[in-house]
């Protein structure tokens, strides 16, 4: 699944091991740590008071979300791929992974708001 999406995005790579060993950890860590943090951030902060609940919090929020998303991405390729530095696939792998990470934190973010107190209407 994560293969497809980030191919998508990224084309193809001659370095395999991008398929067998990164593609999937680093799509698996992304989507559960956009889930943990939209929880958090609802069930959590949300719940408890009025004050970490505005849409600002939440784009502050989501930017965190993005930061993770693009240097665990980076952080993860680099490591696996035995790299001494980044090329510029990593780098488009990181972007696309921040993307990622945006996006499911929205969908998370639309799945959970329900269950806050206060930030029922954010972000919207």
């Amino acid at each position: 699944m994560f293969q497809s999406i980030y191919e998508l995005f990224l084309g193809q790579n001659n370095d395999p091991i991008y398929v067998d060993e990164i593609f999937a950890p680093v799509g698996t860590t992304t989507t559960l740590v956009a889930l943990v943090l939209a929880a958090i951030f609802y069930a959590g902060l949300g719940r408890w008071k009025a004050v970490f609940h505005r849409t600002s919090h939440w784009v502050i929020t989501l930017i965190v979300m993005a930061v993770f998303g693009f240097f665990y991405a980076t952080y993860y390729a680099k490591d696996r791929t035995g790299a001494d530095d980044m090329d510029s696939y990593m780098t488009s792998f990181g972007g696309v992974n921040a993307l990622l990470a945006v996006v499911l934190f929205f969908l998370f973010s639309l799945a959970l708001k329900n269950v806050s107190i206060f930030a029922k209407r954010t972000p919207f």
